[in-house]
């Protein structure tokens, strides 16, 4: 069932109205403010890649829930381009000597449960599963 979807332009500006999106669907889940945080910081690094490096010129997010699992679709027309398959940073690296890219990709891993990849009538379509624990301050 479609909790929530949002057509946005493919620019930073917007980043306002993906928090509202965000929030909506954290407030229609039961999400508490940690796992709220998580996936706001998770799906604005989704967005935020479509609209530095993409080239896209439209972008809709969508949610949805089954059962507790809660996931975000996030599908635009930009060059193809397959995060589940970009390599790792490498963390034991300091920052200054680091390769540029790849954190916001990282955080997309290792916060979501999940993170699956198609490409589908000439879009990019990125799927982020999340899975709703309640009273779990673990996660």
């Amino acid at each position: 069932m479609i909790i929530e979807q949002l057509d946005i332009d493919v620019v930073m500006e917007e980043m306002k109205r993906v928090r509202a999106f965000v929030f909506s669907i954290a407030g229609k889940t039961g999400l508490d403010e940690r796992q709220t945080q998580e996936l706001h910081l998770v799906v604005e690094e989704a967005v935020a890649n479509v609209v530095n490096y993409s080239g896209a010129t439209t972008m809709s997010l969508r949610a949805w829930r089954e059962n507790d699992s809660l996931y975000v679709s996030v599908t635009d027309d930009g060059i193809p381009f397959d995060p589940t398959h970009y390599p790792p940073p490498n963390l034991n690296v300091p920052g200054e000597e680091r390769q540029a890219g790849g954190l916001g990709i990282h955080y997309i891993r290792t916060m979501s449960d999940g993170v699956t990849y198609r490409r589908n009538d000439d879009k990019n379509i990125l799927t982020i599963l999340y899975i709703i624990r309640y009273g779990d301050k673990n996660h």
